[in-house]
């Protein structure tokens, strides 16, 4: 992959992959106890222009990229952690997220996993960190290997690339 097509490929995964923060984001956001917010009158409700969502800080990213069926539509695999940007009071919280896309031959990114946790959470979701891709089973497609860390330990999980989703051919068991 040329350096221009590499840096176009991330900038597209690196805007799936703030979507997929910000959404995880609102969704411990609310299931938390928030206190209600003040009331604005009818005037100051019409004139606010409309808020723009708050772009996650990325570190540490890692973006590989496969050709595992060999017919040139790559899997494209970004592993990252990210912040949110805080508000006054608020606790920080660093998310860790993998994401896996299929690119198909027009060049658009078509989303197999999205899989975002925080260290709070890791009981709920797992995370997933890419080893390799390996040929698990001989037939020469490859496959996706993961270690797939909890709060009580980690296993391995191998998945296959098919379309648009990921499909276990082996799934450890974590804690054993």
């Amino acid at each position: 992959m040329k350096p221009p097509e590499e840096e176009e490929l991330r900038k597209k995964m690196l805007a799936m992959a703030a979507d997929a923060v910000r959404a995880r984001a609102q969704q411990l956001a609310s299931a938390a106890i928030a206190p209600a917010p003040a009331a604005s009158s009818p005037s100051q409700r019409r004139k606010s222009p409309p808020v723009k969502p708050p772009q996650p800080e990325f570190e540490d990213v890692q973006l590989r990229t496969f050709d595992l069926s060999t017919n040139n539509e790559p899997v494209v695999v970004l592993m990252a952690s990210a912040r949110m940007p805080q508000q006054r009071g608020a606790a920080d919280v660093q998310y860790l997220l993998t994401l896996v896309a299929r690119q198909d031959i027009n060049g658009d990114l078509h989303k197999a996993l999205s899989n975002v946790t925080d260290l709070q959470h890791l009981d709920v979701i797992p995370r997933m960190d890419l080893i390799d891709a390996v040929d698990v089973d001989g037939d020469g497609r490859g496959e996706l290997l993961f270690r797939k860390t909890s709060d009580v330990g980690s296993a391995y999980v191998v998945y296959r690339v098919i379309g648009e989703q990921l499909w276990a051919l082996f799934e450890g068991t974590i804690g054993e």
